[in-house]
């Protein structure tokens, strides 16, 4: 799916509440601010030590993905982040943590396909299933133990009990970048170079989202639509 090599990079849980604070502050002033980053993050996350880790992830987040930051600052046209609706807020944040730690998406998939068969999934299944990618040791098991409450926050799952989980209602998106976006993410990261329009809503990773999609003749920040020898569209990176 990615390189034989799968990349972790993450074992604490980032609050919605602080990437979403961050992402408004690096869209109006262009700058990451560790200072402002780590005091949102003592609000949240108890003990300097750890509030100071989860900070480095945020502003990793931040600048790992400034381009694609920039660009949704320039689709705005001008309006401030915050009139976006809040599942929207939390679809981007959901694409951002995906693209700096594919371990999300990964995840995520899994329990999806997981949802296809079963409505409620126990943490042995999801643990298995990101395991058989990433092998079986501690720091995957630390970094499910991060992204579990991560992915709850962000609308995509519901923890029913203690280690059951089920699907949750998802992101309802109907701005055209943020859309955009969700489809970049999964092209990107499933390592397809194209995704067929006919089965765009029957991949696992957009269980998670509710979006209008209209005219995706109309992107074409991230991604364009092309047509194929055999008459069939189709979405490719840009």
């Amino acid at each position: 799916m990615h390189s034989n090599v799968r990349y972790i990079g993450i074992n604490q849980r980032v609050p919605f509440e602080v990437l979403d604070e961050a992402i408004q502050a690096y869209l109006e002033s262009g700058i990451i601010s560790k200072e402002t980053i780590l005091r949102n993050m003592l609000e949240y996350t108890a003990g300097v030590n750890r509030a100071g880790k989860a900070s480095k992830y945020v502003m990793q987040i931040l600048s790992r993905n400034g381009e694609i930051l920039t660009r949704l600052k320039a689709s705005l046209q001008d309006a401030p982040y915050a009139t976006l609706r809040l599942d929207e807020r939390k679809a981007l944040c959901l694409c951002l943590i995906c693209m700096t730690y594919p371990i999300t998406y990964d995840l995520l998939t899994a329990l999806a396909q997981g949802f296809k068969v079963q409505d409620q999934i126990n943490k042995k299944f999801i643990s298995e299933k990101v395991m058989a990618l990433y092998g079986s040791n501690r720091t995957v098991d630390v970094a499910i133990d991060a992204l579990l409450p991560m992915i709850i926050e962000l609308n995509t799952i519901k923890r029913d009990k203690v280690s059951m989980y089920s699907m949750g209602k998802g992101c309802k998106v109907s701005t055209k970048f943020i859309e955009e976006l969700i489809i970049y993410t999964d092209i990107k990261l499933s390592g397809s170079k194209s995704i067929l329009i006919d089965d765009l809503m029957h991949r696992p990773w957009y269980s998670y989202f509710k979006t209008s999609t209209g005219n995706l003749g109309q992107f074409s920040k991230l991604i364009v639509r092309k047509e194929s020898a055999v008459g069939k569209g189709y979405l490719t990176l840009k």
